[in-house]
């Protein structure tokens, strides 16, 4: 490399505008691609569908008379609905303009890791490639394309700029962006600990006494958001442990952390719903083997080496504290930020590519510093600058092509059951897709691919759907059936069989399952318009 051009490089690297414009660029060019991407997965429950950011009047209900869209009770982040809300008056049902804000979102993220790298190495270069690895990587994308996690980003962002403001000592100003950070996203109720493990690595000069009061506020503003959401939901759980078993439910965040270090070094297959281990994904215990569950114990292999991989961070961590105390910071900053995560209090979910987000940070500042150390010790120099430009050029590649996962719902689905096919989660879902475009014939494959994995009275009820609609009425009262026997107390199968029968002139067996519906949906969930859909259903079919 010649002179000139290293000079050139040293003034982009050392310019601080210059640097943060760049780095903008990179990040809208490697996600140029999602702006056409729809609406898909929860994005219908939190924004498409949700009565409650409809209307400005609804207010105060986002903060304390709070009611999540329908499954997805547990989560309380009263400044998220206010952020959905916002985002629905400016654009209202056009994807474009929530993927503008998605990349607003990520840029700032990454002005804040670029500024926070740079205060914490002194070293402009390695802070730059640390904006740049942030920017490009690919498990970055479900945080950032997927639209309803791109809000939850804004949680930490805020936390982001808190951690900013908090080694510069603004102490205050810190504190009011810890607060919009924690009623944004839970991922930040891990602040404190974070802030705590800052001061205990680079900051520890200051002493016990001054550690303590300061991290003192955050702790008591974490505990007042764990009271008010217990207050308002009634509790701070979203399920259960898996098979009611805290033990088995730890040992799979044990694998599921040794996957999250390996998918930063190596994000070969990025998914929606990975697979920890055979027999167990990333969420809903439904999909689960539960002979899977109940076998895994601190001898299976695959635990000994998650626990052998995440042991030698942790000891590498031990052993630089003192000598290396940054690469002790952003080891613990990478786990830390995974405590919420992690199901000690049970979440429902056992493994997202969007919870990496905060722990970014870390491993960013760690591959930004080493890789500016390789690419100007003269034995590694010419190494180094390939080896950077390799791994910034293949996940930059790796995003695009990531990007199109989320293109639409079908596209989104069908790489889901690609990675994991074994899922009949994914398979179901797949088909529930098809069935709303009216890909009935594909829909029905589905269905037999997931029924074929686990016999499911849910999916037998949708397969049920499918054969209505494509007019096989034997074939949709087997499959209805079929569903009854897995579940007795199916009520709307009981309801839709009646249906059928009656269409088929079946008097007696029609009227047997619409009383069997009704009586079961008085016990299940006794509905203001049960008599009205009573009367409807004899009137029409003359019984």
């Amino acid at each position: 490399m010649s002179v000139m051009s290293e000079k050139s490089l040293h003034h982009i690297f050392t310019n601080r505008l210059v640097a943060v414009f760049l780095l903008f660029c990179v990040a809208v060019g490697v996600h140029a691609n999602i702006f056409k991407n729809e609406f898909l997965m929860d994005d219908r429950d939190f924004i498409v569908e949700w009565d409650l950011i409809r209307d400005w009047n609804n207010l105060p209900q986002f903060f304390m008379d709070y009611t999540p869209p329908a499954g997805q009770e547990g989560i309380y982040s009263p400044l998220k609905t206010l952020f959905h809300a916002v985002n629905y008056h400016l654009f209202g049902l056009n994807p474009f303009g929530y993927h503008v804000v998605s990349l607003i979102i990520h840029c700032l993220g990454i002005f804040f890791v670029y500024r926070i790298a740079e205060l914490l190495t002194e070293n402009s270069p390695a802070a730059f490639l640390a904006g740049l690895f942030f920017a490009v990587h690919p498990v970055q994308v479900e945080a950032i394309t997927y639209m309803t996690a791109s809000i939850d980003m804004i949680g930490i962002v805020f936390l982001f700029a808190a951690f900013y403001l908090y080694i510069k000592r603004w102490y205050k100003t810190a504190f009011l962006f810890a607060m919009l950070a924690v009623f944004t996203h839970e991922l930040s109720i891990s602040l404190p600990v974070l802030f705590l493990w800052y001061d205990l690595c680079l900051r520890r000069e200051d002493g016990v006494r001054k550690i303590v009061l300061r991290i003192l506020p955050l702790i008591i503003l974490v505990g007042v958001y764990a009271w008010i959401k217990a207050s308002v939901l009634g509790g701070l759980t979203r399920g259960s442990y898996v098979a009611d078993s805290f033990y088995l439910t730890m040992l799979i965040t044990i694998k599921a952390w040794a996957k999250y270090i390996v998918l930063l070094f190596a994000p070969l297959t990025l998914t929606h719903n990975h697979i920890i281990s055979k027999g167990i994904s990333s969420f809903d215990q439904t999909d689960f083997d539960p002979a899977a569950v109940a076998s895994q114990s601190l001898a299976d292999p695959q635990v000994l080496l998650s626990l052998l991989l995440i042991g030698a961070f942790v000891v590498l961590a031990y052993k630089r504290f003192y000598s290396k105390p940054l690469i002790s910071f952003c080891i613990g900053w990478f786990f830390i930020s995974l405590l919420p995560v992690s199901n000690i209090i049970p979440s429902g979910v056992y493994f997202g590519e969007r919870y990496l987000y905060p722990g970014m940070l870390g491993f960013c500042i760690l591959a930004g510093v080493y890789g500016y150390q390789l690419s100007t010790q003269k034995p590694f120099k010419i190494f180094g600058i390939l080896l950077v430009t390799a791994a910034v050029v293949a996940f930059s590649i790796c995003t695009l092509e990531r990007n199109k996962d989320w293109r639409n719902e079908i596209v989104f689905y069908q790489s889901a059951v690609k990675a994991n096919p074994q899922s009949a989660l994914m398979q179901n879902d797949l088909g529930l897709v098809y069935t709303r475009f009216g890909k009935l014939s594909q829909a029905e494959e589905s269905f037999q691919q997931a029924l074929a994995i686990r016999q499911d009275p849910v999916t037998y009820f949708s397969l049920s759907e499918v054969y209505t609609q494509l007019q096989y009425y034997d074939k949709a009262i087997k499959a209805l059936e079929t569903a009854i026997s897995l579940n007795p107390q199916y009520a709307e199968a009981h309801y839709n069989l009646a249906g059928l029968y009656a269409y088929s002139k079946n008097k007696e067996k029609a009227l047997y399952h619409f009383d069997r519906s009704q009586e079961l949906f008085r016990q299940q969930d006794p509905m203001i318009e049960l008599r009205q859909m009573e009367n409807s259903f004899k009137t029409y079919f003359g019984l």
